[in-house]
C-alpha cells in the first residue's frame, strides 16, 4: 500500500477522494431455493437453474438436487426410456417414482422451467393392456395424477411415461427424451 499526502487525495473542489481497493475476500451467503442449498457472492447473483455451481455440503452427489428425503438428477442427454433406466441404475439410483403430492409439486416446479423438454419417469407397463408399474414393481395408483394419452393412432403401444411441464403422458419407449433419476436417502 502506497502512502499519499493529504493533497494527493483532494479533487479540484477540495473534497477528499476515497479509494476503494479492497483485498478482502468476497463475502458469501447461503440460501435455500427449491430445495437446493446454494452459495452466493455479492458479485454473482443467485441464478435460477437446475445445476448449482456453489453447493454446500449435502448428502447428494454433485449436480443432484436435494428435496425432502431424495436426491434428483435431471439429465441433460436424450435417451430412450430403457437407456435412461440403465443410466440411472449406473448412478446408483432409479428413474423417478412419485410418492406424494409434495414430491409431484417439486418435480413440476423443476420441469416447468424447461417447457420444451419432457422427462422420463420410472413408470411403464409390459404391454398395452397390462397395468402401469413403477420401476420397483409396485402398481401405479391414480390418486396423485392421471396418465394422459399421446396416442393419436393406437398402432404403436405407448408403454412408458414422461412428464412434460405439469402433465404426465404415455409415450413410445424409444422416443429420445431427458430423464429424472431419484436416489432415496436413508433416514
Amino acid at each position: 500500500m502506497t502512502n499519499h499526502s493529504e493533497l494527493d487525495n483532494l479533487d479540484e473542489d477540495g473534497y477528499t477522494q476515497l479509494q476503494f481497493n479492497s483485498r478482502v475476500p468476497t463475502r458469501r451467503t447461503a440460501s435455500l431455493e427449491k430445495g437446493i442449498w446454494r452459495t452466493n457472492s455479492r458479485n454473482d447473483p443467485l441464478k435460477n437453474d437446475s445445476f448449482p455451481s456453489g453447493v454446500l455440503s449435502t448428502p447428494c452427489p454433485p449436480n443432484w438436487i436435494l428435496s425432502e428425503n431424495s436426491c434428483y438428477l435431471f439429465s441433460i442427454s436424450l435417451n430412450s426410456w430403457n437407456r435412461s433406466k440403465s443410466r440411472c441404475s449406473q448412478l446408483g439410483s432409479s428413474l423417478l417414482k412419485i410418492d406424494s403430492l409434495k414430491e409431484l409439486d417439486f418435480i413440476e416446479n423443476q420441469v416447468s422451467s424447461t417447457p420444451y423438454n419432457s422427462f422420463w419417469i420410472g413408470l411403464s407397463r409390459p404391454s398395452a393392456e397390462g397395468p402401469w408399474l413403477w420401476e420397483d414393481g409396485s402398481k401405479f395408483s391414480s390418486n396423485l395424477f392421471q396418465i394422459r394419452s399421446t396416442g393419436v393412432q393406437e398402432n404403436s403401444p405407448r408403454n412408458c411415461v414422461w412428464i412434460h411441464v405439469s402433465a404426465i403422458y404415455d409415450q413410445l419407449c424409444d422416443v429420445p427424451s431427458y430423464s429424472i433419476c431419484e436416489k432415496k436417502l436413508s433416514i
